[in-house]
């Protein structure tokens, strides 16, 4: 039973490891690489669990130390797949090989371990050293996986943060359900650390399978949503500077804040903006940017985020949400947009989540669509 259910585990992680590198959208190819690198990982450990619990080696062999291995460079690859999803476009660093060291110092040794021809067999205090090392190695494994899954968790926060500094919809590429893996991954360690001392999975068959349906539920939740994420849009470098000074200016609004314009300026360019957005109406466009609605505007993104932020005290984010949220209640007043349902007004003015547009509504008007929609049209 327990063979067969991690067969069910070790399956379909070969197989998404298989789909994310195929890469059959044809988006994030660098960050494919990455997950997928990170999916071929957690099967090769699976992997070697079910040789372990097999019969088809009947002592450790050298390949289940190689395999081994891999318990060391999946926490670095996973940060890595998460820093490539923040920033498609990272470069590779020459301090970024210092995550593997450790990895290639164990490499080295196992090889070195094949040259060395054992003249005697183990004695108890072998056995029970080797016993030790091991206990060692799963610890540092674990909190390895916990250093790493923390720094992960931070990264993405942080690019959540500054998303509504530059995107009017973010719920695509927002990254929430990397973050759930994360939070799935230290759950998961949380599991392992008893189970190194206290052997819960070889002494209690229920733990080791209980365990492995909770890994085979991970893998069809990382599949789902891995696989119909969209492409990261990328900045060019102009736009890459100019958001740096965005995210560097609001990371400080305790402080003195740099002025671009005169307050005069400030002033004329805000009514400009605002005769934009009443004319035109650019927020009806669902992708809308702060770079897009710069460039109608022909000035630079940056100027533009000072202007909302200074001469709305808003983000951007807000900014536009809060025109979609006026065009909305315009349209549910209107009654030629009866046959519209609420869903199709929201996607109308440029909100593409029954959520965000609900949850936006109600925090502007007090009222969810439907609340406010009740009390324009009382039932008759």
């Amino acid at each position: 039973m327990e063979q067969l259910v991690s067969s069910l585990v070790a399956g379909p992680t070969l197989l998404l490891a298989f789909l994310i590198f195929a890469n059959l959208n044809k988006v994030n190819s660098r960050v494919n690489r990455w997950f997928g690198s990170f999916i071929l990982c957690v099967f090769l450990i699976q992997f070697n669990d079910l040789l372990e619990k097999t019969e088809f080696l009947k002592t450790r062999m050298p390949i289940n130390d190689f395999l081994g291995i891999t318990d060391l460079i999946v926490a670095p690859v996973f940060y890595f797949s998460v820093a490539h999803f923040v920033k498609p476009d990272r470069k590779w660093r020459v301090r970024d090989n210092f995550h593997f060291v450790f990895a290639f110092i164990i490499l080295v040794l196992l090889l070195l371990s094949l040259l060395i021809e054992a003249k005697q067999p183990l004695t108890d205090t072998d056995k029970k050293n080797a016993v030790v090392v091991i206990t060692v190695f799963n610890v540092v494994f674990c909190f390895q996986v916990i250093s790493y899954g923390i720094m992960s968790y931070r990264k993405i926060t942080a690019y959540q943060k500054n998303l509504v500094l530059y995107t009017s919809n973010m719920d695509a590429i927002n990254l929430k359900w990397l973050k759930q893996v994360v939070v799935c991954v230290l759950i998961i360690t949380g599991l392992w650390l008893p189970d190194i001392f206290f052997k819960l999975a070889k002494n209690n068959i229920f733990f080791d399978n209980f365990a492995s349906l909770i890994y085979l539920g991970a893998i069809f939740f990382i599949a789902y949503f891995s696989l119909k994420q969209k492409e990261v849009f990328q900045l060019n470098k102009q736009e890459k500077k100019e958001i740096e000074a965005i995210v560097i200016e609001n990371a400080n609004l305790e402080g003195p804040r740099k002025k671009l314009i005169s307050d005069d300026e400030l002033k004329e360019m805000k009514s400009m903006l605002i005769q934009v957005m009443e004319d035109k109406k650019p927020f009806l466009d669902a992708e809308l940017s702060l770079f897009k609605l710069a460039s109608q505007l022909d000035i630079s993104s940056h100027l533009l985020s000072y202007i909302i932020n200074n001469g709305c005290n808003e983000n951007f984010y807000q900014f536009i949400n809060r025109y979609r949220v006026e065009e909305a209640k315009r349209m549910i007043r209107d009654p030629n947009m009866e046959h519209l349902s609420l869903m199709g007004i929201a996607f109308e003015v440029g909100f593409n989540s029954k959520t965000v547009f609900n949850t936006t509504f109600k925090k502007i008007t007090n009222q969810t669509p439907s609340e406010f929609k009740k009390a324009i049209r009382p039932p008759e």
